[in-house]
């Protein structure tokens, strides 16, 4: 019996740590952490809800979008708001941030499904086909901006990547 007892007694004290396990790892509030953004309920909701890649990319676009609006000082919709929540805040450089880390996890989306079912798939053509669209529109918003020596690093970041996914697409569509 003083076994039992003294295995509870042990369970107990890691009671709190697998609590917070549990919600340190919640699908949600993972994906947020993981890219230092706290997404609202309803982005965290709109990409649980996107599993082929074609909605997939339109969601982390519509993502990537709202932080460059949020950049630019431009308002959100009411009506997207419903649907997205209310919409980004913060410093340029940690929205700069966040959008750079959208763009990179949504071309590690595009790469797996290029892997797992080949570039020709249908789905995965039209995902690339609206990054090539919006990454040339978003490189065009990216240049415009007047931003601090603060930011310049998290400016390049995101360049870069919006350069990189426009390439990639590009390349990707020419084959």
């Amino acid at each position: 019996m003083t076994v039992r007892r003294s295995r509870l007694r042990g369970y107990r004290r890691l009671l709190p740590v697998f609590v917070f396990g549990l919600f340190l790892f919640s699908p949600g509030l993972a994906l947020a952490q993981q890219r230092g953004d706290v997404l609202n309920e309803q982005e965290i909701e709109r990409i649980r809800e996107a599993q082929e890649i074609d909605q997939r990319t339109e969601v982390f676009l519509k993502l990537a979008g709202r932080r460059l609006n949020a950049l630019e000082s431009r308002p959100d919709q009411l009506t997207r708001r419903e649907q997205w929540g209310e919409p980004p805040g913060g410093s340029p450089k940690q929205l700069l941030t966040a959008y750079t880390r959208l763009l990179e996890e949504l071309a590690d989306k595009l790469d797996a499904v290029a892997e797992t079912k080949g570039e020709k798939d249908p789905k995965l053509r039209k995902a690339l086909t609206r990054v090539r669209h919006d990454m040339e529109s978003h490189l065009t918003r990216l240049e415009r901006l007047t931003l601090g020596d603060d930011e310049l690093a998290a400016h390049r970041a995101a360049l870069q990547m919006a350069r990189l996914l426009l390439d990639g697409a590009s390349d990707a569509l020419a084959k």
